[in-house]
């Protein structure tokens, strides 16, 4: 393999969206990692806790809102070359969005009076208003992200999402050498991170705020019609991922929330490329399958499978290993509690890209409901396992180890549903990766050789 054909090779991945997907995922990834490393020092326990909570909170409601209109949004928008209805569109995005929001700010005050009422979450009042706010100052960021993406302008809506986290990271180090960095502080400069990257997507057009009144039922119809399908099945999900938090933020407080929460973002830098590349590989799947070619369809499935099981295999080993070293150079000293969650997250790392690979392939051969069928399974399993590991053990790592039995029960219903349509399964997939893997060593060595 010549020098010049490594280069041109590595000029062609760089200009690939899957490569600028896989990219400003990882520095937003980082990112995220420096800022929590950063509050996790900086911070009290408390106050911390009580930020984490905010985020988890806020996250699912801006997850939602994404399910209900942006998978529609680029199935409706994608192949649009007409201005008028491209503009329609994006107004009825806003519309809709803006009928979230009112519906939503119900929602949240409904809960917080049933949390005061029962005697939870004291904090929960002043963080309800934070949430609407930061959601109505963030519309013109999220509606950027959704039109950007659907017109495939990656680069420009990577750039707003690591804006966001740039600036916040200034007012991080502002409040710090201030002396002002408590959880009100961080409430405050995130929404004006926001505020102020928002204006500047608009300014810049990219959210096309114009479009408000343009939108009719129509196209409102349509978003709603597909929309609120993804928005049922992310709603479940989302709940699976922040079920643990928000337990253990009631039942234990905003410290055990944080010894949780550390080793959680560091799986996320296994998650982020799992994403990526599951992906990257749904629209060949889903063409296999439209032509019908379902031998085809599961030697690429079990291949592209096994194929990151295996890569990830000694990722999650030396994250195993070396849990204790990377907690601390995350949060400082005084988690120990961390290195142990962490190393459950680690076996629960490997079922991960089989788990995605399955609900992908549900979704391909146009089985969602089966799809969600699983993910509701996984939720109930998590939500009882982690109320047993909270009330009876009074553990944070017992809430980690229901994590692998919640995943490991997805594997297998997802695996067992995608068996009545095509022939795959778990051994034929760990076996064909290994296989792809060796290809590969021995294709490189032949390249290097010549």
């Amino acid at each position: 393999m010549t020098i010049k054909s490594l280069y041109e090779t590595g000029q062609r991945l760089l200009r690939t969206n899957a490569f600028v997907s896989l990219a400003g995922n990882g520095l937003s990834a980082i990112l995220g990692l420096l800022t929590l490393a950063l509050l996790a020092r900086l911070c009290s326990k408390g106050e911390f806790g009580i930020w984490i909570l905010f985020l988890t909170v806020y996250s699912l409601a801006d997850a939602l809102r994404s399910g209900l209109i942006l998978n529609a949004l680029i199935r409706h928008l994608a192949a649009e070359t007409t201005l008028p209805m491209i503009r329609r569109w994006a107004g009825a995005a806003w519309q809709l969005s803006g009928a979230f929001l009112g519906v939503m700010t119900v929602l949240i005050g409904i809960v917080v009076v049933v949390a005061r009422v029962i005697g939870y979450g004291e904090q929960w009042p002043v963080l309800a208003g934070w949430i609407v706010g930061l959601s109505i100052v963030a519309l013109p960021v999220n509606i950027s992200g959704w039109l950007l993406q659907s017109r495939s302008r990656f680069k420009s809506m990577q750039a707003v999402r690591v804006g966001v986290q740039v600036l916040f990271l200034a007012f991080i180090a502002i409040g710090h050498y201030t002396n002002r960095l408590d959880s009100t502080y961080l409430l405050a400069t995130y929404t004006l991170t926001h505020g102020l990257i928002g204006l500047g997507v608009l300014l810049a057009g990219w959210a096309q705020g114009g479009t408000l009144f343009t939108g009719t039922a129509q196209e409102r119809r349509r978003l709603l019609d597909f929309g609120r399908f993804s928005m049922v099945s992310l709603l479940v999900s989302n709940l699976l991922r922040s079920s643990d938090r928000l337990l253990i933020g009631a039942l234990l407080g905003p410290e055990a929330v944080v010894i949780y929460t550390l080793p959680q973002r560091l799986l996320e830098l296994i998650e982020m490329p799992i994403r990526s590349i599951v992906i990257t590989d749904m629209p060949r799947l889903a063409q296999l399958y439209a032509n019908q070619s379902i031998q085809a369809w599961a030697t690429f499935f079990n291949q592209q499978a096994g194929r990151l099981w295996i890569a990830l295999l000694p990722l999650s080993i030396c994250g195993f290993l070396a849990a204790q070293p990377l907690v601390q150079l995350l949060g400082g000293n005084g988690f120990s509690d961390s290195s142990n969650v962490l190393r459950f997250f680690m076996i629960y790392a490997l079922i991960l890209p089989l788990d995605r690979y399955a609900g992908v392939g549900l979704d391909v051969v146009n089985k969602p409901q089966l799809n969600l069928v699983k993910v509701i399974c996984m939720l109930a399993v998590n939500v009882i396992g982690d109320v047993i590991a909270i009330q009876v053990f009074h553990s944070v790592v017992g809430v980690a180890f229901v994590s692998i039995a919640t995943f490991l029960l997805g594997l297998l219903l997802g695996f067992q549903f995608l068996r009545r349509f095509a022939p795959v399964s778990l051994l034929t997939a760990m076996h064909t990766g290994l296989g792809s893997i060796q290809q590969f060593v021995k294709h490189v060595r032949h390249e290097w050789a010549r």
